[in-house]
């Protein structure tokens, strides 16, 4: 009986040690993990493509400036190039500065600036008949942007890996007048001027970082290049080129470094 005992007792023990030391294995839990939220300071560059609805209003002037007849070109088209930037995160504050460069085929056809009544009876340098001296003479035109940048700060509030964001500063571009005037004779002359624009921009955008070194984005921005070139059409007359205001939407992805 003291043998049956001694042995029940030790088995209870065994028993007791065998799962203490299993509770003992199962107990540890891992710690949670902690994922930091995302940070937009650093380098990056990228590509982006969109389109543009611009505009330019034209004035068809005597050398002497005695008569003048207004006409506008719609200048739509589709864009692309590349960006490059930098920005720094103080909390959820994103600001930085940006810069880009687009070629552009925006382009729009002047419906004829001017036709001289075939009926019309002009002297050469008759003011009413803007000096083109021929009767059924017909100016017309195409303006084009042939490419642009701007140069901006950004300033955005990130809420993690979102920012959305205002921008703004300096916007350059090359463009150009040319056309042809067109008589009963039938004589073609053609003409046409380059300018260097410089103005200013100013807009806004939503950029998303759906990886860690990559991000995407969508961003509007309206542009007022300033007046354009001034053409010579004939020795009495010009096309002078007014304000040109530009309205951009384009779509990009972003390397950063």
């Amino acid at each position: 009986m003291h043998r049956l005992l001694v042995a029940f007792l030790a088995a209870i023990a065994f028993a007791g040690s065998a799962l203490a030391a299993d509770m003992r294995a199962r107990m540890p839990v891992k710690a949670p993990i902690i994922v930091p939220p995302y940070n937009w300071t650093g380098f990056y560059v990228g590509l982006n493509i969109g389109g543009s609805w611009g505009k330019q209003d034209n004035n068809l002037v005597t050398t002497s400036g005695g008569a003048v007849l207004s006409n506008s070109a719609n200048l739509d088209g589709v864009i692309g190039g590349g960006q490059i930037g930098y920005n720094w995160q103080v909390d959820q504050l994103v600001f930085g500065f940006e810069a880009d460069f687009q070629g552009s085929g925006q382009k729009g056809d002047g419906d004829p600036i001017y036709t001289l009544p075939v009926g019309a009876v002009c002297g050469p340098f008759a003011v009413g008949c803007f000096g083109v001296g021929t009767p059924g003479a017909t100016i017309s035109y195409t303006d084009k942007l042939d490419w642009f940048g701007t140069v901006r700060a950004r300033v955005g509030w990130a809420f993690d890996r979102w920012l959305p964001y205002v921008t703004g500063g300096w916007a350059y571009g090359h463009g150009e007048i040319s056309g042809t005037t067109v008589t009963t004779t039938p004589t073609t002359t053609a003409f046409s001027a380059t300018q260097n624009y410089s103005g200013w921009t100013v807009g806004g955008g939503l950029e998303w970082a759906f990886l860690n070194n990559w991000s995407a984005k969508v961003e509007y921005l309206y542009i007022d290049f300033g007046d354009g070139p001034t053409v010579a059409v004939s020795p009495s007359l010009n096309i002078v080129g007014g304000r040109m205001t530009d309205n951009i939407v384009r779509a990009g992805v972003n390397y950063k470094f």
